[in-house]
C-alpha cells in the first residue's frame, strides 16, 4: 500500500489547486461509488488520469493473482484427494478439512480411532458415558476408512496439501489487497480528487503534512 501511495500521490495530474465552477454534476457525485465498485474509475470520471490508470492496473492484476490462485488451489486439493483415493482407499466424496487433515497426520483411519479413544479417556477419565459420546461423535467410520500404502506417499499427500493451503493465502492477501485498494481509492475521490467544477473540496498540503479545505467563490 506505501508503493500505491506514492505512485497515486506523486502522479503528476494530482490536483494542486480547485479551479472555479458552480456545481457538482450527477457524474461527479457517482464518483465515489464508481471507486467503490472499480478503484481508479471514480479518478478517471474526475479528470485524474494517471491515478485512475494505476488504481484499475493495480486492481485488475490483484483480481487476476485472486483468480489464479484460487483455481490453483481448488486444482492441489483435488489432486491431492485423488491420490489419497489411490494410495489410501479414502472416500474422495468426503471433503471435510478435518477428515482430509487427518490423513496428513496418520498412516490410517485406525491409527486416528486409537489416538482418538486415547483423548476421550484423557478428556473424560472417571466418566465412561462422556468418553464413549466424545469418540462416536469423532470417529472415522468404515466408508471413510483408509490406509496409506507407505509413509513416503503420505509425505506426499501433505507436501500438496501444504502447497494447496500456500495458494490459498495467496489468494486472501491478494483479496485484502482489492480492499485496501477500493478503501484507498473512494478516500482519494472523496478528500483529494475534486471535481473540476466544484468550488468546495479538500486539497494536500506538500510544505506542512495535513490538507487544506479551500472554498473558491
Amino acid at each position: 500500500m506505501l508503493i500505491l501511495l506514492s505512485l497515486v500521490c506523486t502522479s503528476p495530474d494530482l490536483a494542486g489547486t480547485i479551479p472555479d465552477s458552480v456545481v457538482m454534476t450527477r457524474k461527479d457525485r457517482f464518483a465515489p461509488w464508481a471507486s467503490l465498485l472499480f478503484p481508479g474509475s471514480g479518478e478517471l470520471m474526475r479528470g485524474y488520469q494517471t491515478k485512475g490508470e494505476i488504481l484499475l492496473w493495480i486492481d485488475g492484476i490483484t483480481i487476476a493473482g485472486v483468480a489464479g490462485f484460487g483455481w490453483d488451489s481448488y486444482q492441489k486439493n483435488n489432486s491431492a484427494i485423488g491420490m489419497a483415493a489411490m494410495n489410501a482407499g479414502a472416500n474422495p466424496l468426503n471433503r471435510s478439512s478435518s477428515y482430509l487433515n487427518s490423513m496428513e497426520s496418520y498412516m490410517s483411519s485406525d491409527d486416528y480411532n486409537a489416538d482418538l479413544l486415547i483423548e476421550a479417556r484423557s478428556r473424560y477419565p472417571d466418566d465412561l458415558e462422556k468418553q464413549k459420546e466424545y469418540y462416536e461423535a469423532r470417529k472415522i467410520e468404515d466408508e471413510d476408512a483408509w490406509l496409506w500404502k507407505t509413509d513416503s506417499l503420505r509425505l506426499e499427500y501433505f507436501q500438496q496439501r501444504t502447497s494447496m493451503r500456500n495458494s490459498v493465502g495467496a489468494a486472501q492477501i491478494l483479496a485484502g489487497v482489492m480492499v485496501l485498494t477500493r478503501v484507498f481509492s473512494v478516500f482519494d475521490v472523496s478528500f483529494f480528487s475534486p471535481p473540476k467544477e466544484s468550488r468546495l473540496g479538500l486539497i494536500p498540503q506538500f510544505d506542512n503534512p495535513g490538507v487544506q479545505l479551500v472554498y473558491r467563490f
